[in-house]
């Protein structure tokens, strides 16, 4: 009967040391799903300071370009007040033996308009670049990994120019986004999505950005661009159109 009673009491207790097990496997499944959630808001937070950033720092160059242009000293106590008027984006495919998307932004303010536009016809587009020449962005939006040997991303402006070389082991798997970070960008290198570009300080920034990204044969895969303007300049172009819009509207008159 004693062992009949121990053991007994061992079954229970190995049923008490499950269920406790138990509990703490759930709490720790939990926990992780909590933390990967929080590493998601990050992430998007992370984005979305990263655009307000680039935004802001492409209105602070324009402004300094402007007061530069018109001989004025800037005061540290100004504020500078942006009104976006309009915001437009058109996405054109192409059908072909290479599939080509052609996509165009613009943004118009009440001092500067930034007009953005990419194209691509491989599984790699350019998504995202600073115009504080921190980082450059690429994004496989293909269902298959995409082999980097060979590949080139080379950034313009003007006749000034950068080129990144890919290693001959790194793939951009299916759906990821790679950056590739400055060195003076302040990132530390967190492959395969961070990359750090060691031996050049920055991407550098200007008015007119351009980058493309070019096969091992050197044809352009992705293209994507960046051109500021001030609404000085856009007066001056839409005075150059007037005249053949007055002509064209007397041609129909008659």
């Amino acid at each position: 009967d004693q062992i009949s009673d121990l053991e007994a009491a061992l079954s229970r207790e190995k049923d008490l040391s499950r269920r406790l097990l138990a509990d703490k496997e759930r709490e720790i499944a939990e926990i992780r799903a909590k933390m990967q959630q929080q590493l998601d808001e990050y992430e998007q937070l992370l984005d979305v300071k990263l655009a307000l950033d680039m935004e802001i720092n492409a209105y602070r160059k324009l402004l300094e370009g402007e007061e530069e242009r018109l001989k004025l000293s800037p005061s540290p106590s100004s504020r500078v007040t942006v009104s976006r008027a309009s915001s437009s984006r058109s996405v054109r495919t192409t059908r072909g033996k290479r599939k080509r998307v052609d996509v165009e932004e613009s943004e118009a303010s009440s001092s500067v308009s930034i007009a953005h536009s990419a194209s691509a016809t491989g599984n790699v587009c350019v998504d995202e670049l600073d115009v504080d020449g921190k980082f450059i962005r690429l994004h496989n939006n293909s269902e298959q990994d995409q082999p980097m040997a060979g590949f080139h991303l080379t950034r313009s402006i003007g006749d000034v120019s950068a080129t990144y070389k890919f290693t001959a082991k790194y793939v951009l798997k299916a759906g990821q986004k790679v950056t590739i970070w400055a060195s003076n960008a302040g990132v530390s290198s967190n492959p395969p999505t961070d990359l750090i570009w060691k031996n050049q300080s920055s991407w550098g920034s200007g008015e007119n950005i351009k980058v493309v990204l070019l096969s091992p044969d050197g044809e352009e895969v992705a293209v994507r661009s960046t051109v500021f303007k001030t609404a000085v300049e856009e007066e001056e172009e839409e005075e150059e159109q007037e005249p053949e819009v007055i002509e064209e509207r007397f041609f129909h008159q008659q």
